[in-house]
């Protein structure tokens, strides 16, 4: 049998869907693993226009780990895609 919920919502803090007063940051690295980490994802699901604006994005966050890129086979999707070597020329 379900239960019944009561009180405010879990989804948008505290106060059931308004603005919370706390605030969270996201460094520089954290920003640049995000947006890796989803070109990968998008990689591994078809998505390659998706996966390398995702990768673009990493890269002007300041990623620059261009061995790992070459060498992930998790973007192996993309990698034969002329859109990627643009990409890779550019910021290698």
């Amino acid at each position: 049998r379900t239960k019944s919920l009561s009180g405010p919502s879990p989804v948008g803090g505290s106060m059931g869907g308004f603005d919370s007063k706390n605030t969270q940051t996201v460094d520089e690295f954290e920003q640049q693993a995000a947006y890796y980490n989803m070109a990968c994802a998008q990689a591994q699901l078809g998505n390659v226009a998706d996966s390398i604006t995702s990768l673009e994005t990493a890269f002007k966050a300041g990623f620059d780990n261009f061995a790992t890129v070459r060498g992930d086979p998790d973007l192996d999707p993309i990698k034969a895609d002329k859109d990627f070597e643009k990409l890779m020329e550019q910021y290698e």
